[in-house]
């Protein structure tokens, strides 16, 4: 029974998850489209507000 329970034990630590990095992979790089896009919309969004106080200017 002990032998067993070794075993066991031997064969569940040899199967290892892949690593965090590999399966976090896409979704960093998901991110990092975003974060990118976010910064597009801000800039069109500070150029179009600055756009309408010139506006309101005149």
């Amino acid at each position: 029974m002990r032998s067993l329970l070794v075993l066991l034990l031997l064969s569940l630590s040899a199967c290892k998850p892949p690593s965090p990095a590999k399966i976090a992979a896409p979704q960093r790089e998901m991110l990092d489209q975003a974060k990118a896009v976010q910064h597009t919309v801000d800039a069109q969004n500070q150029q179009m507000q600055q756009q309408i106080d010139a506006a309101e200017d005149k």
